[in-house]
């Protein structure tokens, strides 16, 4: 009998457990927030995973979120205006990133690479805050605290995007100049 086994990409794995290692230290402290916010890293990635993102791009990407989890919820004299700019820039940034990475071998044509990218950074970043809002109810946090909050969680988000869309796409630009 040949059974065949499902393997897993070690890089994938290592980017699992990248975000993994804050996602038990938040839950062993019971802190809902940052539990919230953990599982919906690790399920970007696991989805990325899923649909073949290589690992050597979720590598730097889940170490991102890694830094900026910790960073987010490990340092009580951030006031939360200036946590949230930061943490939705840096993860619009990854993303951005990660999507010209995965998008760069598909087509040529950088304009309508980088307006996919940016579509989905925007579709991504509206999907966080809808996290961040079911998350509350489901579980009685406070991530979310008005729609003017989640507009401008929103707005960094996409700006941060179109920073990781633009470097990534440097190494494109510079070959069509050539």
């Amino acid at each position: 009998m040949n059974a065949s086994r499902t393997r897993i990409d070690p890089a994938i794995a290592i980017a699992l457990a990248l975000v993994a290692f804050p996602t038990v230290t938040f839950v062993v402290e019971r802190n809902g927030g940052a539990t919230i916010m953990s599982a919906m890293c690790l399920a970007g990635l696991f989805a990325a995973g899923i649909l073949g993102v290589p690992g050597r791009v979720l590598i730097p990407v889940a170490f991102g979120f890694m830094v900026v989890l910790l960073t987010v919820w490990l340092d009580p004299s951030a006031t939360s205006w200036k946590t949230s700019a930061f943490a939705h820039g840096i993860g619009g940034v990854l993303i951005g990133w990660i999507l010209v990475e995965v998008l760069r071998g598909r087509t040529r044509d950088w304009s309508s690479m980088a307006l996919a990218a940016l579509s989905v950074v925007i579709v991504l970043t509206a999907a966080w805050e809808l996290g961040e809002f079911v998350g509350d109810r489901l579980f009685g946090t406070s991530l979310e605290p008005s729609w003017g909050d989640s507009a401008k969680d929103i707005a960094f988000g996409t700006a941060g995007g179109m920073v990781g869309i633009a470097l990534a796409s440097l190494p494109v630009l510079s070959r069509r100049a050539n």
